[in-house]
């Protein structure tokens, strides 16, 4: 499940541990107090604001462990990631908070948010923007080329934060079914970066990677939906023209009935917080360095 923009040796060692008898030390783990001893001020910050009212945590150092293998990644830039993680917390889980209830987001937001410094590329020149796992993980790339500018952060952050969590939604509930029959026989699987964004509007798609398949499709409605400002949103439907626009229509009615009558979120109602959000971030009202 994976968000793309479209763009013109592994080491592995085993250790084997073996005990006998009753060897087990007693008192308290050395690397447990070793952990905490070197926890950075950033560190605590996590822990405030996401460990304990969410159960997450935010990987922004470089771990083998959890990166993917089939990309040549670069670690994420400690300032950046500072900034990054505010504005995560700030348009994504406290608009959330606001509009559903802290229970809920604590409950389906993904235990682990992983910050990746470069991006994901391609063989077929896409880079992957965001990943979601299983409802458990999301990783965010590109962390090093975070700049304040609306249109950027709407690019690579916002609308992806948003596609990976309705990922996560309907993992959990099921949307309605006729959603994927509405562009049946008009997903184009892996060769959607073919296509420009305007053409696949014409098609009924909001974006060409919505038309790579159903589960793409209507997570970019909602990402893109939620994050586009009113002007934004009426742009896409005049791209899309007298038959594409209908279709866009169509399958915006079964997202916001989706996210009503599954979570009780009124859709416009979040798209108004997180625009609110948005604005407030760019304007420079949101302390993005604060780690008190």
């Amino acid at each position: 499940m994976r968000k793309y923009i479209y763009m013109a040796c592994l080491m592995a060692a085993a250790l084997v541990l073996s005990s006998c008898g009753n060897d087990d030390p007693e008192g308290e783990s050395i690397f447990v107090n070793q952990e905490a001893a070197n926890q950075n001020d950033f560190d605590k910050w996590i822990y405030r604001n996401y460990t304990l009212p969410y159960n997450m945590k935010v990987i922004y150092k470089m771990q083998d462990i959890e990166s993917d293998y089939n990309y040549t990644l670069a670690p994420a830039d400690y300032v950046k990631s500072v900034e990054l993680a505010h504005i995560v917390k700030y348009a994504w889980l406290d608009a959330y908070d606001e509009v559903a209830g802290t229970d809920f987001t604590r409950a389906y937001v993904p235990k682990i948010l992983h910050l990746i410094g470069s991006a994901a590329y391609q063989d077929n020149g896409t880079m992957v923007l965001g990943t979601a796992e299983g409802g458990l993980k999301v990783t965010l790339y590109l962390v090093n080329s975070l700049q304040i500018n609306r249109d950027l952060l709407n690019e690579y952050y916002f609308k992806t934060m948003h596609h990976e969590f309705s990922h996560i939604l309907h993992q959990t509930k099921s949307y309605d079914p006729s959603y994927d029959l509405i562009s049946e026989g008009h997903y184009v699987n892996g060769d959607w970066y073919l296509t420009s964004d305007e053409e696949a509007r014409k098609q009924g798609f909001v974006s060409a990677y919505a038309s790579s398949e159903a589960r793409e499709d209507i997570a970019e409605v909602t990402s893109i939906y939620i994050t586009y400002t009113p002007q934004e949103w009426a742009a896409v439907l005049a791209d899309a023209g007298e038959t594409g626009a209908p279709i866009i229509e169509q399958k915006l009615d079964i997202v916001k009935k989706y996210m009503q009558n599954s979570w009780g979120i009124d859709l416009d109602k979040l798209r108004s917080v997180v625009q609110r959000r948005m604005n407030d971030i760019v304007k420079g009202s949101v302390d993005l360095y604060n780690l008190k």
